[in-house]
């Protein structure tokens, strides 16, 4: 019998090897995961080694699960064509990054409130960095970090909504009750709603507090980001019982961010005949707004009937802090440390978002 012999120098790509996963189709299991009454079916269920490659979907609810302490890596992997989720993290530690995901959603897309791309399950012990991954055709949101025990930082990545459409809100980036997460680096385009229901679209959302069932999000930082063409760019709204804000310190904070809307497409955000836009909106208490330039007739108009427009709404917030923000008029860029032009009461317009 002969022996195979190598050299200990090439175990490290052997064993580079042995543990990427590049995936085709694959028959669809059931996870055990409940959403809408259904035991959702995945391709991919706690995968070992790294998951690389095509990871078709199609026919599946999601297309990798993770499950609970479990432990994996999407690495340049494409996943594509399940109808509720791209990636699932139900209490696992799992990185996905440099990865495309994709046709997240009904065929075609319509307004039931699913269709995520990257999901860090609601009240699971989620954990893991999110970065680097392109997403896009997804029908609710891109990606989406809940609980008050999942942790994830969320970089670097790219977002891009539907655009203008009338049958969902989309949002591109979510972090919500009380989840551990910084959003810094991303590019967020496209999440605009112009359909019924006293409702918008955001760019990057954070939610919380007992309006929505859940832990408020604090200290979370949003940095650095490009948002383009979102009804609110980014939007922080920690609610109270009544639903109004907070009136406990969040801190969060919205950090030299590029936002931009050149259109007003939003109809109802503001009631039943007038749409709501700002580049950033905050209902919280001692959140801080600094070093933001936000530009673009979305943002910067004088409100109208048919339009509450706002560069920085802080009308329905306590205690904020508005440093050094940079905003576009007719003589050139101006640093803005008031809430934008709009009316001078705002309601509480809630985020319609993913749990």
């Amino acid at each position: 019998m002969k022996l195979l012999r190598f050299s200990l120098k090439c175990l490290p790509l052997l064993l580079t090897f042995a543990l990427a996963v590049p995936q085709a189709s694959a028959a669809c299991a059931p996870t055990g995961f409940v959403r809408d009454g259904i035991n959702l079916t995945a391709a991919l269920i706690n995968p070992r080694g790294v998951v690389s490659g095509d990871v078709d979907a199609t026919g599946c609810n999601i297309g990798v699960y993770y499950g609970t302490n479990a432990y994996g890596v999407v690495n340049n992997a494409s996943i594509h064509s399940a109808n509720y989720y791209g990636v699932v993290n139900n209490g696992a530690f799992v990185t996905v990054e440099n990865s495309t995901i994709y046709d997240i959603g009904e065929t075609p897309l319509n307004g039931d409130q699913h269709g995520v791309g990257i999901y860090w399950a609601f009240q699971s012990n989620a954990h893991g960095d999110i970065t680097g991954n392109v997403l896009w055709n997804y029908q609710k949101g891109g990606i989406v970090v809940n609980g008050p025990t999942a942790t994830s930082n969320i970089a670097n990545n790219t977002v891009i909504g539907q655009g203008p459409v009338n049958y969902i809100a989309q949002n591109g980036i979510q972090v919500g009750y009380g989840a551990q997460s910084n959003v810094t680096g991303n590019m967020v385009t496209g999440n605009s709603y112009t359909g019924a229901g006293l409702t918008a679209s955001g760019g990057i959302i954070l939610v919380g507090g007992d309006c929505y069932g859940g832990p408020t999000v604090n200290k979370a930082v949003i940095g650095q980001n490009i948002v383009v063409a979102n009804d609110i760019g980014v939007w922080f709204s920690n609610l109270d019982a009544n639903c109004n804000p907070v009136s406990t310190p969040t801190r969060d904070v919205a950090l030299k961010n590029t936002i931009r809307d050149n259109a007003v497409s939003n109809t109802t955000g503001d009631g039943a005949t007038q749409g709501y836009q700002a580049g950033v909106s905050d209902q919280g208490d001692q959140d801080e707004i600094l070093s933001n330039s936000i530009c673009g007739i979305g943002y910067t108009s004088a409100s109208t009937p048919t339009a509450a427009l706002f560069t920085i709404d802080v009308t329905a917030t306590n205690n904020p802090v508005v440093k050094g923000n940079t905003t576009c008029s007719a003589i050139g860029p101006v640093t803005d440390d008031k809430p934008g032009v709009g009316f001078p009461f705002h309601h509480s317009l809630r985020p319609d978002h993913h749990r």
